[in-house]
């Protein structure tokens, strides 16, 4: 309960404080951080918030369904996801991954999986779809380990998302993008 707590007041104290962070703030807090948290073993873990549209998804998806990612990193380099689907479209919801996109691109490679058995369709149908896991990175064209794709996410957030894929969407039935 107190971990959560920090989590809350965290968060009320990013929306209060009356200007959105910038890419450079961001990036120096998360190294900030990151570094503190390997002198105490207490440390918060390094969080991302982001909301999952389908009209984001490209190609886009025509569905209703949407969702909430939060995406936390370990001072031991761990990332953990939990994600929550609101399955308004009824789809078969297939997996879900983190993405690094490079500029200009539309689409990129996956790099951790946010389901497993990793490659397996899960054919989630609830509406209500809550997802815990680990992330696994896979091998993939843009980073050669997880340290370099976390060396990077950490850097560069924002070129990063999170999406899930569904049997009606294959591209992807909502994405969003971390902060």
């Amino acid at each position: 309960m107190r971990y959560w707590s920090r989590v809350v007041a965290a968060l009320a104290v990013a929306g209060c404080s009356g200007s959105a962070p910038t890419a450079d703030r961001i990036t120096s807090q998360n190294s900030a951080i990151l570094a503190s948290s390997v002198a105490s073993e207490e440390a918060p873990p390094i969080v991302f918030n982001t909301q999952m549209r389908s009209d984001i998804e490209v190609p886009a998806c025509e569905t209703e369904s949407e969702g909430h990612a939060q995406i936390q990193i370990f001072q031991d380099g761990r990332i953990e996801s939990i994600v929550i689907l609101n399955n308004k479209g009824d789809e078969s919801v297939r997996f879900g991954h983190i993405h690094h996109l490079s500029p200009g691109a539309g689409t990129g490679p996956v790099i951790w999986w946010l389901s497993s058995p990793v490659g397996v369709d899960l054919n989630l149908t609830e509406r209500h779809i809550d997802v815990r896991q680990d992330g696994i990175f896979v091998a993939n064209p843009h980073f050669a380990s997880h340290e370099a794709g976390l060396a990077e996410l950490l850097a560069n957030p924002g070129n990063f998302y999170v999406n899930f894929h569904s049997d009606h969407c294959p591209g992807g039935i909502a994405r969003g993008f971390l902060p």
